[in-house]
């Protein structure tokens, strides 16, 4: 009598069926893997850009604000010594020690920029990004209100900026989100404040 014996063959690999169920996961876990290292990097830019020129933004604002506090005499002037309020694209002091310095807003650069020695002086880079601003009614915003008050003496000075941020990052996965952001500050001269 012959004896047929059937050993169960044994599997050596997994089958066609098994091998496309894995590699169809295997995508699926890589391509959610690539959507949130995506979205990382975009976050990360963001936020990046938007501390970095807020932060650089606060210190030229505070610089702007020291030299309204400490100057003497200030333009643009009101043409009619009536008018109290001037809106202008560039501040002039006159610093204590009877030097002019100026800041000026140049559209085109879309840059704040110091002037030493008033008009015609050499112009120093204060802040990049600086865009004009509107407001609720589609109106251009001025970055500088000047107040008067008795003519000629400046009561407050308000400045308002937009500012877009402009960082140097190279990261491979760019996102173009930008964000503007605000600074509005208003100060007066120690004189103005103190009489």
């Amino acid at each position: 009598m012959n004896r047929v014996s059937r050993a169960p063959r044994r599997r050596r690999g997994f089958n066609l069926v098994e091998l496309l169920i894995a590699l169809a996961i295997s995508a699926a876990l890589l391509s959610a893997t690539m959507v949130a290292l995506d979205a990382s990097f975009m976050a990360y830019q963001a936020t990046t850009e938007v501390a970095s020129t807020h932060t650089i933004g606060r210190l030229a604002m505070h610089r702007i604000l020291t030299l309204i506090r400490t100057g003497t005499e200030f333009a643009p002037l009101p043409v009619d010594p009536r008018d109290s309020i001037v809106e202008s694209d560039f501040i002039d002091f006159r610093m204590p020690d009877n030097s002019i310095l100026s800041i000026e807003w140049d559209e085109d650069d879309e840059a704040l920029y110091v002037v030493v020695g008033g008009a015609g002086g050499p112009r120093h880079l204060l802040l990049e990004g600086v865009i004009r601003q509107l407001d609720g009614g589609g109106d251009p915003v001025s970055p500088f209100t000047l107040e008067y008050e008795l003519g000629f003496t400046l009561f407050r000075a308000t400045i308002d900026l937009a500012i877009v941020p402009d960082d140097n990052m190279s990261v491979e996965l760019d996102g173009d989100n930008q964000e503007v952001i605000r600074l509005v500050a208003t100060a007066m001269p120690r004189e103005s404040a103190f009489d």
